[in-house]
């Protein structure tokens, strides 16, 4: 089997994703919950990414084939509220935030240093950068630049009215690399997804029981620059609440390791929350 890249894109078409910001304004967002189960079944079979799924379920957790398929849909089906929330805030509705060691994370945007944030695609961490508001230190996430013009577009506003813009990562453009130093500098806030590679330097660590890639530029600039290092995830606990976990890691030559083992631990608590939609193992 050939290995699937992660394209890093909502799926769906330009007007597809208009149309579901429309939908949403006009509707209780339990509305959109209830009608994904209508094509939800058709997108896993068509687009064919039920067999990673399925083999975090059935080789990882030891589930048997017929509990990794109920569990893929219902992993789909978490993903797909993911989504569904995003273009939510875009229609305009608000979400619960609910911040665990909140004397550790506004610590340290309470202060005068810069620190960098590592998440990962465990549950929606989109939604901490919408409603944990940042008013005297500005936020800056580094963000795959591939994605939809909608998405895009929309998420750029809401992010501009929380004081949190987005350093592009375009493909052959180092420029980048320039901004984070000024952000850093600056005492700002670096926020960076430490889970999905999308090149070819990679750091292999421990993750479920076997060796995955992780990409490395995100722990070579925590290693590089020094600065505190805090771990967030952001996880769905009912149709309008988030609750955000943190924890400080420090930025040395295992931080990869420590980052792989926190992520293991989020995802073993909520299984149906970790979005891996691609051969993470390889």
């Amino acid at each position: 089997m050939a290995k699937q890249e992660w394209s890093g894109q909502t799926g769906g078409t330009h007007w597809m994703q208009r149309a579901l910001v429309g939908l949403i304004r006009r509707t209780d967002i339990r509305v959109a919950y209830a009608m994904m189960h209508l094509w939800l079944v058709w997108y896993i079979i068509v687009r064919r990414t039920e067999r990673h799924g399925a083999y975090v379920f059935h080789r990882r957790r030891g589930r048997s084939r017929l509990q990794a398929t109920a569990d893929v849909y219902r992993s789909f089906y978490h993903f797909g509220q993911a989504i569904i929330d995003r273009f939510a805030v875009y229609a305009g509705q608000r979400f619960e935030v609910i911040v665990e060691n909140r004397e550790l994370y506004y610590g340290r945007v309470n202060n005068n240093e810069g620190f960098i944030m590592l998440f990962s695609h465990v549950g929606n961490t989109e939604m901490a950068g919408y409603f944990l508001s940042t008013p005297d230190k500005p936020m800056h996430i580094l963000a795959y630049g591939g994605e939809s013009p909608v998405v895009m577009t929309h998420r750029a506003k809401v992010l501009e009215r929380n004081n949190i813009d987005m350093i592009t990562v375009l493909p052959d453009d180092m420029s980048h690399i320039y901004r984070i130093g000024e952000v850093l500098q600056h005492g700002d806030v670096l926020a960076i997804a430490a889970d999905r590679c999308t090149g070819n330097t990679t750091t292999k660590r421990l993750f479920l029981g076997e060796e995955a890639s992780f990409p490395a530029g995100p722990f070579r600039i925590c290693q590089a620059v020094r600065q505190p290092v805090l771990l967030v995830f952001v996880i769905k606990q009912n149709a309008k609440t988030y609750r955000v976990y943190c924890e400080q890691l420090q930025p040395d030559k295992e931080i990869a390791t420590h980052y792989a083992q926190a992520m293991e631990r989020v995802a073993l608590a909520h299984p149906y929350e970790w979005f891996n939609f691609y051969e993470f193992w390889g």
